[in-house]
């Protein structure tokens, strides 16, 4: 039996609830409303972490965090088995193509991909000088409308790559990450302003908006509270680049229609954690196990198992994949360890429990932004251990501090 080809798109930072296919009043995403008339989406989507590199390796593994072990600066054992590396083993072509660091050779998810392309990275310079050039260069034509965070250039090596595998005879996987929904919020045109009309423009303080959607942290360590209409505003230039980057898959999926190949694709669609819009007195997403930052989109399109149209309200987490590839390619986990999640493909199963955890650390990158001076106030945010669990329709968080937070 021919074994099918596998993309996997990951979108950094983006909630469920923004999806126009999840009920959002703003139509935000044709491209990925169409993948789910023609397959299945997944209404009650989890993540298992509130930032990037543990969501991704849960993702990639079939594991939780505390199994897997990637917290920050930790890379991934050389010996747990990946999507990558098992099908690698298999036959497959694997490629990487992330527009994040932290979802690449940092953490150790790079292994298993024969081609990976950290494109967010500068890894198009080999000079340290030139790539602080590249970069300030980038960060210039974001501001000015005629850039984006990677995904442009991102498609441009997708596709080739993608022409070139599809000329030979052996199955490919493909991984392919976009980072610009995710801060600094700022779609290239014509996506800028597309939702935030002039009239909220004038309504609010834009220098304050555009200080939150560069880095919300400073929501915390400016101690900035937002207005309705400046949260509205803010969720307005989410929104924009949301739209920018579901326009970027359609293009990957054009092309995989025009090829004659989509029918042929387990095609995944998911992110790694949402974001916060003053919920709870919060924005960013890290450390958080709330809603607005665990419900995430994961819409599923396979021919081959499912119908079109589909929506179904059993859960489902990033401990899934992992298993629903094994299904879809007919291979085994060579791990000793017995995976979590379950297939996808399987259409019944019995009730399960869902699990997220916050591992109770400061991230490098909210060090840098809180600086030396950070109060302890401040950082308990962040080195407050805590965990998720959901049950049926309750969800229990609990914390080291011995705080215990119970929703219906």
């Amino acid at each position: 039996m021919k074994k099918p080809n596998i993309i996997l798109i990951s979108i950094d930072t983006l909630r469920a609830d923004h999806l126009s296919c999840y009920g959002h009043r703003r139509l935000t995403t044709p491209s990925l409303d169409r993948i789910a008339e023609e397959g299945v989406l997944f209404s009650d989507a989890y993540s298992t972490a509130a930032w990037t590199p543990p969501a991704h390796a849960s993702m990639f593994t079939g594991l939780y965090p505390s199994q897997h072990g990637v917290v920050d600066e930790y890379k991934l054992d050389h010996g747990t088995p990946t999507i990558a590396s098992i099908l690698s083993a298999s036959g497959y072509l694997t490629a990487g193509f992330i527009n994040n660091s932290m979802v690449g050779e940092l953490v150790g998810l790079h292994r298993g991909h024969q081609h990976f392309d950290e494109i967010w990275v500068g890894a198009e310079y080999s000079n340290p000088v030139a790539r602080g050039l590249g970069f300030l260069s980038r960060k210039l034509r974001q501001w000015s409308g005629t850039s984006d965070q990677g995904a442009a250039l991102t498609n441009s090596r997708v596709l080739h790559w993608m022409h070139s595998a599809l000329h030979g005879s052996s199955p490919f996987y493909l991984f392919i990450h976009y980072i610009d929904v995710h801060n600094p919020m700022n779609a290239p045109r014509p996506f800028r302003n597309r939702f935030l009309r002039p009239a909220l423009r004038r309504s609010v303080d834009m220098k304050k908006i555009r200080q939150v959607a560069d880095n919300p942290l400073v929501c915390l360590t400016d101690h900035l509270e937002l207005t309705a209409d400046e949260i509205e505003a803010l969720r307005c230039i989410y929104d924009e680049g949301i739209a920018y980057v579901d326009h970027r898959i359609g293009e990957v999926l054009d092309f995989l229609r025009q090829q004659g190949v989509l029918d042929e694709t387990l095609l995944i669609i998911t992110a790694d954690h949402g974001e916060h819009f003053g919920e709870h007195g919060l924005y960013s997403h890290v450390s958080s196990l709330y809603q607005p930052v665990l419900h995430i989109p994961m819409i599923v399109r396979y021919p081959k198992a499912f119908g079109r149209g589909l929506r179904r309200e059993s859960l489902a987490q990033h401990v899934d994949l992992l298993p629903t590839i094994l299904e879809a390619t007919g291979l085994s986990y060579p791990g000793q360890i017995d995976l979590p999640g379950r297939s996808l493909l399987s259409s019944t199963g019995p009730e399960r429990d869902l699990f997220a955890e916050w591992e109770g650390r400061v991230p490098h990158f909210v060090r840098n932004r809180l600086g030396s001076g950070a109060q302890a106030e401040d950082l308990r945010l962040f080195t407050t251990k805590q965990a998720m669990i959901l049950s049926g329709a309750h969800k229990l968080i609990r914390r080291d501090t011995g705080e215990i937070e119970l929703y219906d």
